[in-house]
């Protein structure tokens, strides 16, 4: 494992702790591992679907950007175009909120295919923790914090998708056929 992948695991290791203890689920006595929370300790990697949105998303990049980096450059460019063109659609709507988060995170997508680095984290956790919360000044009787879109869903709903960085940098991923892989 990389340096930067045991520092990006021992920062984000350490932000779950200090979440965790402000909910009262402190770590384990043994030290700051959080390898005790939800099960046995085991060498396997994590089952993915107990994940959040941001775990899941992190995993699913890092896991590309160590086993191909070559696609892991093109997809994050991908990600980045995807992100930029939603920015674009949520500007000419008036959504100045949204067009500002998801240009900062076509920058920090644009820079990781660059580096080869994983994105921006806090502006990743920003976008996907408080993902669909923003202030809307408008009704929006059709919106869900859902991913998934079914055939009853409503313009609404499709148009937040759009909109959602988590639905486009996890569309993005399965088009270019990146799945994470627990097996």
């Amino acid at each position: 494992m990389s340096t930067s992948a045991i520092g990006l695991f021992s920062s984000v290791e350490s932000i779950l702790s200090s979440a965790l203890q402000k909910v009262g689920l402190a770590p384990n006595a043994t030290g700051s591992s959080l390898n005790g929370i939800g099960g046995p300790t085991s060498a396997q990697q994590p089952d993915n679907s107990q994940l959040s949105p941001l775990g899941q998303v992190l995993s699913t990049l890092q896991e590309l950007q160590q086993s191909n980096p070559t696609e892991y450059k093109q997809v994050t460019q991908q990600i980045a175009t995807n992100l930029t063109s939603a920015a674009q659609t949520a500007q000419s709507d008036g959504n100045t909120n949204a067009a500002n988060q998801l240009t900062q995170l076509a920058s920090d997508f644009t820079n990781a295919s660059t580096s080869g680095q994983l994105p921006n984290i806090q502006d990743l956790a920003q976008a996907l923790g408080g993902g669909g919360h923003h202030h809307h000044h408008h009704s929006d009787a059709g919106s869900s914090s859902s991913d998934s879109t079914g055939a009853s869903g409503s313009s609404s709903q499709t148009q937040n998708n759009t909109l959602s960085p988590l639905s486009i940098i996890t569309n993005t991923l399965s088009s270019a056929g990146v799945t994470s892989s627990n097996s």
